[in-house]
């Protein structure tokens, strides 16, 4: 060990003093200079190890970063060897020379290494700590070490007669000041990882850090300079200062890897520009992607995403003292506007209910459009020992905020008013989620619609179990529709004013398994809100076309079928070819099938419906104009539409006694139906008196509970075949 010490370190083993040296200054400078260089380069592309989340990316960067950096010490390293100069001559081998660069990529590496992996583990964290004064010293010290490491390897490449040793105190001194340097230069690029968003900031940091760095680079090498001694042999030929030469090789390989340092730092450039450029464009992309996930394009507001989200946060911040509210609001016929003014006033329709609500002077926390024309308010109201209390004072900000949105809106030369529909739900318990709450505030707002336009309804629970039952039976219907199992024509019979009967009006009944019989009052509606309609219609269709073939069998030729033709169906654009193949298919006469419309299947598209009526009449089928006189603009549809029946609706027919103004309007629908050339019809005959004066009026087919309710095919034809 003794021994080994000797070789190494200067203890005093040698009585002559050592050979004198001298620097050339110009090339210490320069020596710092490519040190400081190399330092900055390989810290700019240490960023794009930052900037990159793919691990095998980071690793990739970090490499390039430990390569420029090793480069960088060995090359400070000899441009100071070339400027330290003896009188002796000097030469180095080359193996070790060039061996000499990897520990200090190494320790490079391992240095900027623990510093992204601890910034990698903070944004996981989603923290934005500096790295810990741990990891500061531990990649400071191998830093420190792997620059000392390639300097005395560099310094053991060198071949020369005299005895190299080592004075122990620089020794010590120069690897204490790489390793203390450093820890500063990690240190301070590890505040770097606080700030790395700003530009600015992040440079002058990596500035400083090279500074730094460079500094530890010279002061290791300078330092282990001073401590390096020279000490001449028997073969040492003194030499005058200045007159020995290097290997050009070593100048050639200087020059080599500092033109790479200068290469590598160009393209870093150039790529970080491009990074830039490509991140911005990034930013601004999910900057974008995140509005549209978050928020409503057209009005700016919250979507349904986000208004979830808030509700969920809420559920944690409201006070004890007080109840999350949610209001949920409809535009009522906003289809309605969209497709007789088109959608570009619809738009700006949404847009004005948006300014509303968010001036509205009521403390409303946010406002959200979960969907097409829906509107969401979000507020809070004060709890009280009488939870009624909560819900009133909710039910009144609704009619406030109502009130404030059913005004006219001037949308562009056109002046709109409309009615809103409103769903409140008071959240009475923060175990809900807000899925729960919106669900709550949906069926209360359903429940308004289904009253009326401009209604306020609060939720209950018992929505919650007539929603329930309510999909159950749609489901049920749907497989009542799929199977033709449960539904069957009832049929109520149509007399003439000699009580002759003339034909019937079909009417669908629906048995079930387990309900027995469903009202239609429950079901069809059911059908038309669900869609349900057109296939229920499709059966119909064919049920009555088979009732009329049987009809034919039995001899019951005049007798005509009435059938109802919902809006949904009739606007089908293959409605007319799927009953003309109907007719064709169970041979059904002109003039036996008669379908029955009303107003709200001409209020579409009035130049559609008179097309239809008129191939349809080419194919024998008679039309009636059903619940005339209910409708505002029925009498203009009589001037334009070839029907051949009027029906005088069931509610003037039975309260005509009761007053004078209905029994007048029976009268001029009477007398107007003739003047037109078109028979009528009278539903909701029930008493003699109202068959009596019907007669009287005039009037031609008479239909009602007097005669007979509707009933079975079967039973219609066992009282019908042998009149």
């Amino acid at each position: 060990m003794n021994d080994v010490l000797m070789n190494f370190f200067d203890l005093g083993q040698y009585a002559q003093a050592p050979l004198p040296g001298n620097y050339n200054h110009w090339l210490v400078v320069l020596s710092y200079l490519v040190a400081f260089i190399a330092s900055f380069t390989a810290l700019k592309i240490f960023e794009r190890a930052h900037r990159h989340r793919s691990v095998s990316q980071q690793k990739t960067w970090t490499l390039i970063t430990a390569i420029v950096a090793g480069i960088g010490v060995w090359s400070m390293h000899f441009i100071g060897m070339i400027a330290f100069q003896l009188p002796v001559m000097v030469s180095h081998s080359v193996g070790l020379t060039l061996a000499s660069i990897v520990p200090a990529v190494i320790g490079n590496y391992y240095a900027y290494s623990l510093h992204l992996s601890e910034d990698r583990l903070a944004n996981f964290k989603k923290t934005r700590a500096r790295v810990s004064l741990k990891t500061n010293i531990l990649s400071g010290t191998i830093l420190g070490a792997g620059i000392g490491l390639m300097h005395y390897m560099g310094m053991e490449a060198m071949q020369l007669t005299p005895k190299l040793l080592y004075s122990p105190v620089w020794f010590a001194a120069s690897i204490l000041i790489a390793v203390v340097l450093g820890i500063f230069a990690m240190s301070t690029y590890s505040r770097s990882s606080a700030i790395r968003g700003a530009k600015n900031e992040l440079r002058k940091i990596q500035f400083v850090t090279a500074l730094i760095i460079a500094a530890a680079i010279s002061g290791m090498h300078y330092a282990a300079m001073l401590a390096a001694r020279f000490y001449p042999t028997a073969s040492t030929e003194i030499l005058p200062i200045g007159s020995q030469h290097q290997h050009l090789w070593l100048i050639y390989a200087i020059v080599v890897a500092v033109t790479l340092i200068a290469l590598i730092s160009w393209v870093s450039s150039v790529i970080d520009k491009r990074f830039q450029h490509n991140y911005r464009a990034i930013k601004q992309s999910d900057k974008r992607i995140r509005e549209l996930a978050f928020n409503d394009a057209l009005t700016g507001l919250p979507n349904r995403r986000s208004l979830l989200d808030y509700l969920s946060q809420q559920q944690q911040e409201t006070p004890e003292n007080e109840h999350l509210v949610l209001f949920l609001l409809d535009i009522d016929k906003f289809k309605v506007l969209n497709n007789t003014l088109g959608p570009t006033l619809g738009d700006l329709l949404l847009q004005s209910v948006t300014h509303r609500l968010e001036r509205v002077a009521l403390n409303v926390h946010m406002v959200a459009r979960p969907s097409s024309n829906e509107f969401a308010v979000v507020a809070r109201v004060q709890k009280s020992n009488n939870p009624v209390q909560a819900q009133s004072h909710a039910l009144s900000m609704a009619k406030t905020l109502q009130q404030e949105l059913q005004a006219p809106y001037s949308l562009k030369d056109y002046r709109h008013q409309c009615s809103m529909s409103f769903g409140v739900t008071v959240v009475d318990s923060f175990k809900k989620s807000s899925e729960d709450i919106l669900v709550q505030a949906a069926l209360a707002l359903a429940e308004a619609k289904r009253n009326g336009m401009g209604e306020i309804r609060l939720y209950h629970p018992e929505m919650a179990d007539a929603i329930e039952k309510r999909v159950k039976l749609e489901a049920e219907l749907r497989q009542a529709i799929e199977t033709r199992d449960g539904l069957e024509l009832y049929l109520q019979p149509q007399l003439d004013i000699n009580r002759q009967v003339i034909g019937a009006e079909a009417l669908i009944r629906w048995h079930h398994s387990e309900r027995g019989m469903v009202s239609p009052a429950e079901f069809i509606p059911l059908a038309e809100e669900t869609g349900l309609i057109i296939g229920l219609g499709d059966l119909i269709n064919e049920q009555a076309c088979q009732i009329i073939r049987q009809w034919q069998q039995l001899g019951l030729t005049d007798l005509v079928l009435s059938i109802n033709v919902s809006a949904p169906q009739f606007q089908q654009m293959d409605f007319v070819d799927k009953l003309n193949s109907l007719l064709k298919q169970y041979e059904v006469p002109a003039g036996q099938l008669k379908l029955e419309l009303t107003e709200s299947v001409l209020m579409q598209n009035l130049d559609d419906v008179i097309h239809k009526i008129k191939e349809l009449k080419q194919l024998g089928i008679q039309f009636a104009l059903d619940d005339f006189g209910t409708g505002y603009s029925s009498l203009s549809y009589l001037m334009k539409l070839p029907f051949d029946v009027l029906k005088i609706d069931v509610s003037f027919v039975r309260d005509m006694f009761q007053s004078v103004q209905k029994e007048a309007i029976v009268q001029t629908i009477v007398q107007l139906a003739h003047n037109l050339g078109l028979k009528v019809v009278a539903e909701g005959v029930e008493t003699e008196k109202h068959f009596e004066y019907l007669s009287s009026l005039g009037c031609d087919y008479f239909q009602g509970y007097l005669f007979s309710k509707p009933v079975a095919e079967s039973e219609f034809r066992t009282q019908n075949t042998h009149r």
